[in-house]
């Protein structure tokens, strides 16, 4: 059953609330973010771990704002599809796309099925990739530990030598001093 004048009418506000929304989120005073990142190429802030978060707070912003400009450019796809009469239909099968599953994501361009399908090779890998991924972790974990424990090792074989010298000038200087 086509959708309605009233459901569409629902969905394309809904769809430009959306828009609205990631549009005020993503918007930036201009120099806002270069500041910032000028601090760190600069080395003006001089602690390592501030810099290093400040990288991962970075990236962790950049790569919500690519999934926001990714939603951006769907819902827009959406609005364009309203415009041109053929939204509310699967882009993989010309079949109509049920109204629910268009009130809970009026930017969806597939019915579930088709959805499903679209994304199957993607959902074997990602369990070997995620996998893969926390092998690797814990891999640079121990290494990182590893590292660690040498460096405190060197430390305390350094600090060792040392005490050990200059337990060896104090033996002398009183020997000398007798």
């Amino acid at each position: 059953m086509p959708l309605t004048k009233k459901q569409l009418s629902f969905l394309k506000e809904e769809l430009e609330d959306m828009k609205a929304s990631i549009e005020n989120r993503t918007g930036t005073p201009d120099g806002e973010m270069s500041e910032a990142r000028g601090d760190i190429a600069r080395g003006v802030d001089n602690h390592i771990a501030e810099t290093a978060s400040e990288y991962e707070e970075r990236v962790m912003s950049q790569t919500i704002d690519e999934a926001d400009q990714e939603r951006l450019s769907e819902i827009n796809e959406a609005l364009e599809r309203m415009e041109d009469g053929s939204y509310g239909i699967c882009v993989e099968t010309g079949e109509e796309i049920p109204y629910e599953r268009l009130e809970a994501l009026p930017y969806a361009k597939r019915t579930m099925e088709a959805q499903e399908e679209e994304e199957a090779p993607y959902a074997d890998s990602s369990e070997e990739d995620s996998a893969a991924g926390l092998a690797h972790a814990e891999m640079n974990r121990e290494t990182e530990t590893t590292r660690e424990l040498n460096r405190e090792q060197d430390a305390g074989e350094h600090s060792s030598e040392m005490d050990a010298d200059l337990h060896y000038r104090n033996e002398k200087d009183e020997e000398s001093n007798q």
